[in-house]
């Protein structure tokens, strides 16, 4: 072929599209499908990066205006067809450029770690003879010979520490030609499989036997449908999982686990370290980018067979893929709503299940609405597991807050909740504590004229966080100091409220001062390593209390704890969004879930203004089915997911009167060509945030229920309002179906 179809690593709409390069005479043997080049660009022939999407003997433009492309980055493709395939499909989808989504699916480039090793020069052919001569010396160099002689490469620091010798000796002999020296890579970011013992398969239960079974049919079937397992916390999902890889490895077969970032901890990826051993790899947002890299190299060398990890994991470049494997499938973090693309893993996992013809098992205790409501209608194949494997359950109260109120109990901990925490210090037991929110005091405000402190940048009020005395904006991360008087009407009646994280703990250390307690939130799990250390300390057994935000909530096992506090389990439910609901019963269920994991009973306190609402009465009881029939009759009623499809367009610039003209233009153009009346319309209004990093944000909601309808209206109408209306100040967001609204 003559010329490669080029797409550039520019991340803008209007060069979105697939440039010819010439392939010169150097690289016509080297060149290949999904290799990443170097090419020249625009009018001044900068030097960027590009991905090679595919070849012809045609160019889409003039012989002359051609250029060639300049280098190849790697002697071997970076993505495959198949991953080339999906990136295309991601771009329609996901409403965004192929080159952020050819970026999303491969690793930052960066330079591999290698180190330097000596070893014989078998080339030499008077080596024998050299050889010979140096050993019937008394030398230095003799040592580091007699260290090479097996053919061993060996590193040439090992040499200089073992031996106690400087670099003279190895470079003479190099200088020689009866030693080479050649480099070995290093892996960087991988987890020591040395120190975990290996187990073997347990018994298992009659549930766990039956949902694998279930699992290897549809693992041998042609047509594949994504299997979720429903299984009360406790109840041995991570067993199954481990037999359906061993089912997947057996037929020489890859596997991808995703779990969430928060539950990604030593302790669950030892229990598939323990049974596969250095088959195993992770990545999670903790390594570096060298880290990350290199276990991508790995899985796509087929050094390894198992990748564990959060949402980016889906990206891991096995070509023999068996089984993904989706744990906590409910989690609003498999929904990437931030950074472009912002896809939905459990769909790129039902895309990549085309291309590969692997099976897909999604578990939790807690379903999305969604996903069991696909389970109800044939979409998916539901495994039930309804036991622990334990048959211990902890006994669950809703305390109601404000009965407290009225008994003059005006603290933050309910009369029984503290009884609780006092008699489980006493017995030599752990409590979990659950609130999710950080900080000290969720707003800071004035009580002589009302003035609350807010973020300069954002439209959200500031949180105190006491510990470093500080304001702070937990949308941009702006810090001030907090002021002595009030900036509006100069009072020096200044007040903190509401209740975070950082005020528990003060709280439990003022009504318990001998307790030892340790706190997980994002303030103090910033640093590297400092998430698995806390969890360490706490199954150590050397604090009695640990608390925390939403990070204890999942995937933790301790055996010694058998009282959790949700402190205030109606947070969530106050927020205006659809899926209030949904996330509360999630969030108690999972929370109350970290209770009598071992041979011990396990107690839960649920501390709510709101006892009577549904979503906490059926979390209480453990009853998802009672949940999921009552909420999916207020979406349906409602004409909320999965009955509908939602479909935000978010304008953001710095001129909000601008933004709000702009989009109520595009409601003008919708409403036009919404002529069948298939698609109704929210707004447009500010978003929940309407500021933030001083950029206003105002959205429009568009709803209906053939996705690919919806897409293409309002692609449309987007096309005709950029024809008639400058938008080059305004940054577009296009979300479907996102977590919130």
């Amino acid at each position: 072929m003559k010329y490669a179809k080029i797409i550039v690593s520019i991340s803008h709409s209007n060069i979105d599209h697939i440039f010819h390069y010439r392939i010169p005479f150097n690289l016509k043997d080297k060149i290949s499908l999904g290799m990443r080049v170097i090419v020249p660009f625009g009018k001044g022939n900068r030097k960027i990066e590009g991905y090679v999407t595919g070849f012809s003997n045609e160019a889409n433009i003039e012989n002359i205006h051609i250029k060639d492309i300049i280098d190849i980055c790697e002697e071997y493709s970076i993505i495959s067809p198949k991953r080339i395939e999906l990136a295309k499909w991601m771009q329609t989808k996901y409403y965004t450029t192929l080159s952020n989504c050819i970026q999303c699916i491969i690793p930052k480039k960066v330079n591999e770690k290698n180190f330097a090793c000596l070893t014989l020069n078998v080339d030499n052919i008077n080596i024998q003879k050299d050889i010979e001569k140096i050993m019937k010396k008394d030398t230095k160099q003799r040592k580091v010979l007699s260290l090479l002689l097996n053919g061993d490469e060996v590193p040439i620091s090992h040499i200089k520490t073992l031996l106690e010798v400087d670099d003279a000796p190895i470079y003479a002999l190099i200088k020689k030609g009866i030693v080479k020296r050649t480099y070995e890579q290093v892996y960087r970011g991988n987890f020591n499989t040395a120190s975990v013992k290996t187990t073997k398969s347990p018994v298992l239960t009659e549930e766990q036997a039956k949902t694998c079974n279930k699992i290897f049919k549809e693992m041998d079937n042609p047509v594949k449908k994504p299997i979720l397992i429903h299984g009360v916390t406790g109840s041995g999902k991570t067993e199954i999982y481990l037999q359906v890889i061993d089912k997947a490895l057996s037929q020489g077969k890859s596997a991808i686990v995703l779990v969430p970032e928060i539950s990604l901890t030593q302790q669950t990826v030892e229990r598939f370290v323990s049974r596969f051993g250095d088959k195993v790899s992770v990545t999670h947002s903790r390594l570096n980018d060298g880290e990350r890299y290199d276990q991508w190299k790995r899985a796509r060398l087929g050094e390894v067979s198992v990748m564990i990890g959060p949402r980016s994991a889906i990206f891991t470049p096995f070509e023999n893929l068996g089984v993904i494997i989706i744990d906590e499938e409910h989690e609003s973090t498999y929904k990437s709503d931030q950074l472009s693309p912002k896809y939905d893993t459990i769909e790129v996992a039902e895309k990549l299940s085309s291309l590969y013809d692997c099976t897909i098992v999604l578990g939790s205790a807690t379903p999305s609405i969604t996903s069991y409501y696909k389970a109800e209608n044939n979409e998916y194949i539901l495994c039930t597991l309804n036991n622990r494997v334990n048959n211990l359950y902890p006994k669950i109260k809703i305390v109601d807050m404000r009965a407290e109120l009225t008994h003059k109990n005006f603290s933050i901990f309910s009369r029984e909740l503290m009884s609780a925490i006092e008699s489980n210090i006493k017995k030599g037991e752990q409590a979990i504590l659950f609130l999710n929110r950080r900080g000290h005091s969720t707003f800071v405000s004035c009580r002589e004229c009302g003035y609350v402190m807010t973020c300069n940048n954002c439209n959200v009020n500031y949180t105190y966080h006491k510990g470093i005395n500080k304001l702070s904006c937990h949308y941009c991360g702006a810090t001030t100091d907090v002021p002595e008087t009030c900036p509006n009407c100069g009072s020096k009646y200044i007040k903190y409220f509401g209740t975070g994280t950082e005020k528990i703990e003060q709280e439990v250390n003022k009504v318990f001062p001998t307790a030892r307690v340790l706190r997980m939130d994002l303030d103090t799990t910033q640093r590297k390593n400092s998430h698995q250390r806390i969890i360490d300390e706490f199954r150590n057994g050397k604090a009695d209390i640990l608390i925390g935000t939403q990070m204890i909530a999942k995937g933790l096992d301790f055996k010694n704890v058998t009282l959790v506090g949700i402190i205030a389990a109606d947070l969530s439910l106050n927020v205006g969004d659809y899926k209030s609901a949904e996330t509360t019963y999630q969030l108690v269920s999972q929370v109350a879930g970290r209770a009598g994991r071992a041979d011990k009973e396990g107690r839960v306190y649920i501390q709510t203004y709101s006892p009577e609402h549904y979503s906490i009465q059926f979390a209480a009881k453990n009853d998802y089915i009672g949940f999921y029939n009552q909420e999916i009759l207020y979406r349906k009623s409602m004409v909320y997911p999965p009955f509908t499809n939602i479909f935000v367009v978010m304008f953001l610039g710095k001129n909000e009167g601008y933004l709000q003209q702009c989009l109520f233009d595009l409601l003008y153009i919708m409403r036009y060509y919404n002529r069948n009346n298939l698609f109704s319309h929210l707004g447009p209004t500010p978003a929940v945030i309407s500021k933030i990093n001083n950029n206003y944000r105002w959205q429009l909601m568009v709803k209906c229920e053939d996705e690919d309808k919806l897409r293409n209206y309002v692609l449309f109408c987007l096309d005709k309002l950029k024809k008639n209306i400058n938008l080059n100040n305004i940054n577009i967001n296009l979300n479907l179906n996102p977590n919130f609204i």
